[in-house]
């Protein structure tokens, strides 16, 4: 009996997770990260549209690369270090300390990160738009290192204060101008990253309190009844609604 329990527990567990992830996976169109997502497609559009204009500023930082060797830092920052560092320090902490939100939060970040990495590799592989270096590697559509810094930007922007949201960002910024720096992505490559990111981190993160705040607070289940009762001369009867 205990053993059947067990699997029933664990099966439900599986599922829930499913769920969860799939939640998360949909989440850039199902919660309000739907605007950032619109948004910054737009923009790219807009980017990709006015490449003509943009490519002699574009150019220009490339040759004279403003961020010196500190755009080494923006590329090590855009392979989902800050991810992996935040994802293992929220588990420690709920493991080793009293923080309660710790497992949800890593959970989040890995999800938001491994969402837009596949997003971005499929998309990558479909288009293969050259890069401006015109390296062999035919895959500058979106900038993979962008929409792993905006992912990390956007799930601890909504996750945190505002003080560690606005340094988040300013990091992913960084991560995605030093991109143009290196003349490893156009404009509108790095605008699609931080797009796709930033639509996955949020999502994530919104989608995370929805189903928070469902499980806290269910739904009053409604229980409809008929009823009849035995009356002088007769009966009467009734309908019923429990909350």
């Amino acid at each position: 009996m205990s053993l059947h329990c067990f699997a029933e527990a664990a099966a439900s567990k599986d599922t829930s997770l499913l769920i969860d992830g799939w939640d998360n996976f949909k989440s850039p169109v199902t919660t309000d990260a739907k605007y950032f997502l619109l948004g910054g497609t737009a923009l790219t559009a807009l980017f990709y549209l006015t490449r003509d204009q943009t490519q002699s500023w574009q150019e220009d930082m490339a040759n004279n690369k403003p961020l010196g060797s500190s755009s080494n830092f923006g590329d090590l920052m855009g392979k989902q270090v800050p991810n992996l560092l935040y994802a293992g320090g929220m588990a420690a902490a709920e493991l080793f300390g009293d923080y309660k939100m710790g497992y949800r939060n890593a959970s989040g970040m890995v999800s938001a990160t491994v969402y837009s990495y596949l997003v971005t590799s499929a998309l990558k592989y479909t288009i293969q738009e050259e890069r401006p270096n015109h390296s062999s590697n035919h895959d500058s559509f979106p900038s993979a290192h962008t929409a792993s810094a905006f992912a990390f930007a956007s799930y601890v922007g909504c996750r945190h204060s505002l003080s560690w949201g606005i340094a988040a960002y300013s990091l992913a910024t960084f991560v995605g101008m030093s991109r143009i720096n290196d003349n490893a992505h156009y404009i509108h490559d790095v605008v699609a990253g931080a797009t796709i990111g930033g639509s996955f981190g949020l999502g994530t993160c919104l989608a995370e309190n929805k189903r928070s705040t469902e499980r806290e607070h269910p739904k009053d289940e409604v229980k409809p009844s008929w009823y009849v009762v035995p009356q002088d001369g007769g009966f009467l009867g009734g309908f019923n609604v429990s909350y």
